[in-house]
């Protein structure tokens, strides 16, 4: 493509950039671009000033190749010349079809918090990100003490962001793959033995979420997974509740709704468990409960959740907020051990593994994707299998009475 030239003109006293573009061919055409100027005494310096720049656009920005590009070619320059803080969120948004409620408002909590305030400031385009920036914000997130999984959420956001501009052909690579991922620390939760488990749910007697506490301790069930729980999903005669359902929050214009979704977190997420003898009591009980406050309440009760087993005493479902929130009241008031609701997943697993139940099936028990998942989590309180291992060493390598003490052999003749 041949150097876009020009010159000065005048017209309706007014200053104008007369340029020379060429098309594939090499054929010439002009092209009159005001100048914004007025053709007054003195102006002339000025006008120069405004064409070189005009033509250094046209040289240097290729504003004649965007003319004629197709409206796909278009948007991709427009994105590739996007701020980074203006890409994410309009990428998010486009994206938003293809992840779960919950990763939404997680990857806008992400965007909105240190991601906006870290590359805000640097008025970096989406074409000019490297994985220098990339790896600069990693260490500012450490700085800020996020590490491990929560460190990973965050690169995963960004490789899957920036993937997108290079899947649309907008940049050439992912900066992300340039930049050093975090690290995962290994996770080790806090959880409830035996005794502290009886503890709890003998303080929770008669409280709202008494029997979500129960489901979650008994079968170590996501928050979600608890709240989504329906009558439907209870076999009294075959004695089984399947998980298949849940309840998440989701922000909308008007505020944070409860959404109710069949889709789990995976496909191992689907899974069919024995109906334990004590939940089939509660679940009894509550469902009775729920009969009476129907008839009492008559209009006030809330019908509009009558499938789901927790709610209360409206007949509401209860929010997962309010479970977080509420668990910690009752641990403080009753002067428990400091813990999250979410440990009472890790609870049930580590009373599972206390009693030799094998890894395989507690990830089965859990819904967890795959054993690796089950065995990062929980493998550090595995004490029965290092326990088997001690006693194979100690047997084939343990020293012997005699060994150890060699002046009880003196005296004895040998065979």
């Amino acid at each position: 493509m041949k150097r876009i030239t020009g010159r000065l003109a005048t017209k309706n006293q007014k200053w104008y950039a007369v340029l020379n573009l060429y098309d594939t061919e090499g054929v010439r055409k002009q092209r009159w671009v005001s100048l914004d100027l007025e053709d007054k005494r003195g102006t002339k310096t000025e006008a120069n000033h405004r064409l070189a720049e005009v033509l250094a656009q046209y040289n240097v920005g290729d504003l004649y190749l965007q003319e004629n590009m197709t409206h796909a070619e278009r948007e991709r320059n427009r994105i590739a010349n996007m701020l980074v803080e203006n890409y994410l969120p309009e990428w998010l948004e486009q994206h938003k079809p293809n992840i779960s409620s919950s990763t939404y408002l997680n990857y806008k909590r992400m965007i909105n918090g240190r991601m906006t305030a870290f590359f805000k400031p640097m008025k970096l385009k989406v074409k000019e990100v490297t994985g220098d920036e990339i790896n600069a914000y990693y260490t500012t997130i450490r700085s800020d003490g996020l590490k491990g999984t929560t460190a990973q959420r965050h690169h995963a956001m960004l490789h899957r962001a920036f993937q997108q501009a290079v899947k649309r052909r907008i940049i050439p690579t992912n900066p992300c793959l340039q930049a050093d991922r975090p690290k995962s620390v290994p996770f080790i939760g806090s959880y409830y033995n035996a005794e502290e488990l009886k503890e709890l749910l003998n303080c929770v007697e008669g409280d709202p979420i008494r029997l979500v506490i129960m489901l979650a301790a008994y079968y170590g069930l996501r928050r979600s997974e608890v709240l989504g729980l329906k009558w439907s999903a209870v076999d009294f005669t075959a004695k089984t509740v399947s998980i298949r359902h849940k309840i998440l929050e989701e922000e909308t214009k008007s505020g944070v709704v409860l959404k109710g979704y069949d889709v789990m977190k995976t496909k191992s997420s689907y899974r069919t468990l024995p109906l334990i003898p004590h939940i089939e009591e509660e679940l009894l009980a509550e469902q009775a409960r729920q009969e009476e406050m129907r008839k009492v309440m008559r209009g006030v009760y809330d019908k509009k959740y009558s499938e789901y087993i927790c709610v209360d005493a409206l007949g509401g479902l209860i929010t997962p907020q309010y479970v977080s929130s509420h668990f910690q009241v009752i641990l403080k008031e009753n002067g428990l051990r400091k813990i999250r609701f979410h440990d009472l997943r890790h609870s049930c697993a580590s009373l599972l593994l206390a009693n030799n139940i094998p890894m395989k099936m507690i990830q089965d028990w859990l819904g967890h994707s795959d054993m690796a998942t089950t065995a990062n989590i929980y493998s550090h309180i595995d004490s029965s299998s290092k326990l088997t291992s001690a006693n194979m060493i100690e047997e084939v390598l343990g020293v012997t009475e005699e060994e150890e003490n060699p002046e009880s052999r003196k005296g004895k003749n040998p065979e």
